[in-house]
């Protein structure tokens, strides 16, 4: 049993080394091997074509060459003109001088405006004055608010407004007016502006009624001045020279009064010279120039309101 068993593994080790190693086996001749020949099957018209020489192609004849052109003289370098000479051209005749323009004459110088004396400042306060219109010679004067014939005083309203102005109560206007004044040989006069001056006779005197309408129509371009405690300072005399169309003829001047007025007093005088510019021209009757060519007038605000 144990035999059996031995040599069963002996013959599966033999076994398993025949598979590895490999049984021997017998030498052989060495057998020649034929080399491959390529074969290439190639067409009857294409081996006619490559047996065939190729015919060689006719190569175009070299072109002649073209012959060489024969050397000429070169011509003769024309000789170059001779510019020619620039004519000269006459002077131009010099032009004739310009006329000188004669000069134009000088504008004559205006007048210098007449200075008009500033107001000193009140201490109270005073109601706006009116503006006061450019002076113009013979220039209608502004429309009176209340009739000519017979101002009638204003109703009663609820707000204080200031008195109507009442041609019966300004006899003060017109205080000191002589009623026949001869022109003063002692002073002299400067001459109307008007070209010719009508003729005057005999010296004649204003009516009552031509007074009257020379109160009226100064009295309504007067604003004396409000806030004044004592009316009788604010009497203002004044002295105008009129032409025979009714228009100062020179300025008016303030006459008396004290060297250094009040406020109250240079207001006083403002107003007055205002009334007189602005009522001009006066309508007065040019017959009787020579009786209102020289007019003195008394501004007195006491007797004008009645104070």
């Amino acid at each position: 049993m144990r035999g059996g068993v031995l040599i069963s593994g002996l013959l599966h080790v033999a076994l398993v080394v025949i598979a590895i190693v490999g049984l021997p086996a017998p030498s052989l001749a060495p057998v020649d091997v034929a080399q491959p020949i390529p074969i290439e099957i190639v067409e009857i018209d294409e081996f006619t074509r490559i047996t065939r020489e190729p015919e060689p192609e006719a190569q175009p004849a070299p072109p002649e060459p073209e012959p060489e052109p024969e050397p000429q003289d070169a011509p003769e370098p024309e000789p170059e003109p001779q510019p020619e000479p620039e004519p000269v051209s006459e002077p131009e005749p010099a032009p004739a001088p310009k006329p000188t323009p004669a000069p134009a004459p000088e504008p004559e110088p205006a007048p210098a405006p007449e200075p008009e004396p500033v107001p000193a400042p009140e201490p109270e306060p005073a109601p706006e004055p009116e503006p006061e219109p450019e002076e113009k010679v013979n220039v209608a004067p502004p429309a009176p608010p209340a009739p000519r014939l017979r101002p009638t005083p204003p109703k009663p309203v609820v707000q204080e407004r200031k008195p109507a102005f009442d041609p019966g109560r300004i006899a003060a206007l017109l205080d000191k007016l002589p009623e026949e004044r001869k022109p003063a040989p002692q002073r002299p006069q400067p001459a109307p502006e008007t070209p010719q001056q009508p003729r005057i006779g005999a010296q004649t005197s204003l009516t009552i009624s031509e007074l009257d309408a020379i109160r009226q129509q100064i009295s309504q371009c007067w604003s004396p001045p409000v806030g004044a405690t004592n009316a009788a300072d604010l009497v203002v005399t004044m002295l105008i020279w009129l032409n025979p169309d009714g228009s100062l003829a020179r300025p008016p001047q303030v006459k008396g009064g004290p060297l250094v007025p009040s406020s109250y007093q240079r207001a006083a005088q403002d107003a007055a010279l205002r009334a007189v510019r602005r009522c001009a021209p006066y309508r007065l009757p040019v017959e009787k120039y020579s009786s209102w060519r020289e007019i003195e007038l008394t501004f007195d605000p006491s007797r004008m309101f009645g104070g």
